[in-house]
């Protein structure tokens, strides 16, 4: 059974993000929630129950029960659980919520909302924010998190120049109030922090265990969450205990969760098919869901995320730092055939890519999808013509010669496939195309170094969208995420809107500018939206009809292949 977000609930959402976001009391962030609609495994597009009488909603899962195990694949290992050091995908996030608790998390709606905070409150100009702390809240060493904790973090681990939240953290104080509220102040106005808050700068960590531990904190971690850490055998398995002194009374209700990282996908699936693993998730394009869906009684979560495949383009190497080349380069590319070739039977199931947002997002542009430069050969062929009869072309090399293109990608064989379809697609124009298979580490590391021409990337994602874009596109200077180096005056205009505007209609309005530059500039291709899910067996409850604290209604269930283990039980 594949269970997936309604349409039709974001219509409700642009609203509720419109008078929040005006409001200023809580920040919206893309993508959607955990309010499922069961799809049959037989037939992904036909609702189970299509009369809407009855069904396996959340909420029909009856009474959580305490006790047992559940483990999980994973796609990746993680190198470090230190905020601060952590550079993790969502299989870092699924580890990580269950041993940190985020300050802010994302409702069923799509909105931040305080989670372990008790309160974030902005000024009117948005350069101060107040955070208040739950009492009584204390870290698995029994430390308590108060706000000198986090004034410690703050201070001594995600600001330090070496630490990757630095970045995003420029121009921000935190001053104590009291024992319970500091005040995040801002040298300019930023609308983004709720957002952030639900990342690495928001896991409160144990000052006393990691002044104790130093380096070997990010091995041995120290949070507030459901469960306390138990051991780690790097790409083996990772392993943590029931939190018994858990601030969320009930909670957790297991007694263990395992999370083992499997990155080869046949072998993922090989193991949930097995029952070696109870659950197992995938953010990727590949036909993954589709070999999942064949697995007898799996259960399927699949959410609305805004991560998206495609490649990077690095603009500073030739010949790829000339537009015409990379327009050329994404006209080339039938996104229905990659769609057909990568995702196979989920291909029914995966949304074609033209931009940063989903579908369901109130960012969501129609204008840019219709700009977005795609399946027409013929101008690929003209685009590229022009290059190579140009005396001025800016490989140098003579009139008339092919261009010799390089691309990168890791040695996953769904990528590796991908890698082998746009070759194809953009040999068959005239381009001369190699391909590279390197490790993970070392494909990020070069894209760091900026030593790449073209490189397979999984692009967007579900923060803040000033957080996403200023990552991606921001002054290359500054942002070492920025691996494209694509950066202009029209980009510094939007992302300062981003950063000082609350309002969803003015942020839209930006996003959309933004979308219809890259449409003429092509910093990267677009194949299509990630298979972004959780493929779990039935006896696993609660991985998509988890809740925010006290009564706080639902979260956004298991939406880009994360859920909050700690609200998990075993039937």
């Amino acid at each position: 059974m594949i269970r997936r977000a309604e349409d039709a609930r974001w219509s409700h959402v642009r609203h509720l993000l419109a008078v929040l976001l005006a409001s200023m009391l809580v920040l919206a962030a893309c993508g959607g929630g955990g309010d499922d609609e069961p799809i049959s495994a037989e037939d992904p597009d036909t609702p189970a129950d299509p009369d809407g009488e009855g069904g396996d909603e959340p909420g029909d899962e009856g009474e959580p029960v305490l006790g047992g195990t559940a483990t999980m694949g994973l796609e990746s290992e993680t190198n470090n659980w230190q905020p601060g050091i952590f550079a993790g995908t969502q299989a870092g996030y699924n580890v990580a919520w269950s041993i940190y608790d985020p300050l802010m998390q994302k409702n069923a709606e799509g909105v931040i909302e305080p989670y372990l905070a008790e309160s974030l409150e902005p000024n009117e100009d948005l350069t101060e924010w107040t955070l208040t702390l739950r009492p009584g809240v204390t870290f698995h060493d029994g430390t308590p998190l108060d706000a000198a904790a986090l004034k410690d973090n703050f201070d001594n681990y995600l600001t330090i120049e070496s630490a990757n939240t630095a970045s995003d953290l420029t121009g921000y104080e935190m001053e104590v109030a009291d024992d319970l509220t500091v005040m995040y102040v801002l040298e300019q106005p930023s609308a983004a922090l709720p957002s952030l808050l639900r990342g690495p700068i928001g896991w409160p960590f144990s000052p006393t265990a990691a002044a104790e531990l130093g380096e070997d904190f990010g091995s041995q971690p120290v949070g507030t969450g459901p469960f306390k850490f138990v051991s780690w055998q790097r790409d083996s398995r990772f392993v943590a205990e029931r939190n018994d002194d858990y601030w969320q009374e009930g909670l957790p209700y297991l007694d263990e969760v395992v999370f083992r990282p499997i990155p080869d996908e046949d072998t993922r699936a090989a193991a949930l098919a097995a029952g070696d693993i109870e659950a197992a998730h995938s953010v990727r394009l590949s036909s993954f869901l589709a070999n999942v869906q064949e697995i007898p009684g799996i259960e399927i979560y699949l959410g609305p995320g805004n991560s998206g495949s495609g490649a990077i383009f690095n603009t500073a190497v030739p010949p790829v730092d000339d537009p015409r080349i990379r327009r050329s380069l994404s006209y080339a590319l039938d996104q229905e055939e990659l769609i057909s070739v990568i995702a196979g039977e989920a291909a029914d199931v995966t949304e074609k890519r033209t931009q940063y947002y989903s579908e369901s997002s109130p960012f969501y542009s129609e204008e840019v999808a219709e700009a977005w430069p795609t399946d027409d050969p013929e101008e690929a062929q003209r685009l590229y013509e022009e290059y190579i009869n140009d005396p001025e072309r800016s490989d140098g090399k003579p009139v008339g010669s092919p261009v010799a293109l390089t691309f990168a990608c890791t040695a996953i064989a769904s990528l590796q496939e991908q890698a082998q379809a746009y070759q194809a697609m953009w040999q068959a124009i005239g381009y001369d195309v190699t391909l590279e298979a390197v490790e993970q580490s070392v494909h990020i590391q070069n894209a760091i170094a900026g030593d790449f021409m073209i490189n397979c990337w999984r692009q967007g994602s579900d923060t803040d969208p000033y957080v996403t874009l200023s990552g991606a596109f921001g002054d290359p200077e500054v942002e070492i995420s920025n691996f494209t180096n694509y950066y202009n005056e029209t980009v510094a205009e939007v992302l300062d809107t981003l950063r000082t505007e609350p309002e969803t209609e003015v942020r839209a309005e930006a996003i959309e500018r933004l979308g219809l530059l890259f449409a003429e500039d092509v910093p990267n291709t677009w194949t299509a939206g990630n298979n972004e899910f959780i493929g779990a067996i039935p006896e696993l409850k609660g991985i998509d009809s988890w809740t925010m604290p006290e009564g706080g209604g639902p979260g956004n269930g298991a939406d880009t292949g994360i859920t909050m283990w700690g609200h998990v039980w075993r039937d």
